[in-house]
C-alpha cells in the first residue's frame, strides 16, 4: 500500500474519532425500538455500509464530471474554429456587398456630376442664348434702319419701333419660359438625387480651400496662387466621392505650389585695384 499523505491521515483520524464517539454514545444510552424498527440493526456495520454507498456515489459523480470536462475540452477547439470561420465570413460578405453595389454608387456619382455640370453650363449660356441674340438682333435692325435715307426712315419709323418692341417683348418671354424652366427642372432632379445619395451615404469630397489629402485627392497640377498657403487646393478638376466611409473616386485637384524664398541682393561690384574694406578717400 502507498503511504497516506498528511491530509488523508488527518481525515482518517477525524473519522476514527467520530466513530469511537458515536459508538460510545450508542452503547451508553439504551436504544428504544418500536415495532417498525424491530428489525433494524443500527451499529458500526450499518454505518460502514452507508459510507461505502456514499463513496461509490461520489466516485460516480466524479467520473461523470470528468467525462463532461473531457467532452467540453474536445468541443472547445471546434467551437473556436467555428467562431473564427464566422468572423472571417463577415468581412467577405461586406466586401461582396460593396463590390455588388459599387456600380450603382458610381452611376449615382456620375449622374450628380453630369447634372451639376449641365446646370452650370445652362446658367452660363443663358445670356448667350437669349439676351445676347436679342440685343444683337436689335442692334442689327437699328443699324439697318439708320442706313436708309432720311425719307425712308421717316416712312418706316413707326414700323421700326413696333419691330423693336416685339423683339424686346419676346426676349423677356423666352428667358423665364425656356431657359429658367430648364434650369429649375435640373435643380428638382438634383434634389431627388441628393436624397438618394444621402440614403446611400454617398458624399462629395470637399476640396477647394482644403489641404491636399493624398488619401482622398490626386493633385494633377501645381498652380501659382499668391496669398494661398502651399498645399491648399485652389481648383477642382474632377469631383471625388466617398461611399459608406470608403473612397469611391479620388478627386482630381490643383494645389498651390510652394513659393521659393526671395533671393538676397548681390553686393555691388568693387572698382578694380581697390579692396572693399579700403577707404576711397585714402
Amino acid at each position: 500500500m502507498t503511504e497516506l499523505s498528511r491530509d488523508d491521515q488527518a481525515a482518517l483520524d477525524l473519522l476514527r474519532d467520530w466513530l469511537h464517539r458515536t459508538r460510545e454514545e450508542a452503547e451508553s444510552e439504551p436504544v428504544v425500538r418500536s415495532d417498525s424498527d424491530a428489525g433494524a440493526d443500527v451499529g458500526l456495520l450499518r454505518l460502514v455500509e452507508e459510507f461505502t454507498a456514499l463513496r461509490h456515489e461520489v466516485k460516480l459523480q466524479t467520473k461523470g464530471t470528468r467525462d463532461l470536462r473531457d467532452q467540453s475540452e474536445a468541443l472547445l477547439p471546434e467551437l473556436r474554429r467555428a467562431i473564427e470561420q464566422f468572423r472571417s465570413v463577415e468581412p467577405k460578405e461586406q466586401q461582396a456587398a460593396f463590390a455588388a453595389a459599387r456600380p450603382l454608387a458610381e452611376a449615382l456619382a456620375d449622374l450628380d456630376e453630369a447634372l451639376d455640370r449641365a446646370r452650370g453650363e445652362w446658367e452660363k449660356a443663358r445670356d448667350r442664348l437669349v439676351v445676347e441674340p436679342a440685343r444683337d438682333l436689335d442692334t442689327a435692325i437699328e443699324a439697318t434702319f439708320r442706313g436708309q435715307s432720311w425719307f425712308a426712315r421717316l416712312r418706316s419709323r413707326a414700323y421700326h419701333e413696333k419691330v423693336q418692341a416685339v423683339i424686346r417683348d419676346r426676349s423677356r418671354w423666352l428667358r423665364p419660359a425656356l431657359v429658367d424652366a430648364l434650369i429649375d427642372g435640373i435643380a428638382l432632379i438634383q434634389g431627388g438625387l441628393h436624397r438618394v445619395m444621402t440614403a446611400e451615404r454617398l458624399e462629395r469630397i470637399a476640396t477647394v480651400g482644403q489641404p491636399a489629402d493624398p488619401k482622398r485627392m490626386t493633385v494633377v497640377e501645381l498652380a501659382d496662387a499668391p496669398g494661398v498657403a502651399p498645399g491648399l487646393v485652389v481648383d477642382e478638376v474632377r469631383r471625388g466621392y466617398c461611399w459608406r466611409g470608403r473612397v469611391l473616386r479620388f478627386a482630381e485637384v490643383r494645389a498651390a505650389r510652394s513659393t521659393p524664398p526671395p533671393s538676397s541682393p548681390s553686393p555691388p561690384p568693387t572698382e578694380p585695384g581697390h579692396d572693399s574694406g579700403d577707404d576711397p578717400s585714402a
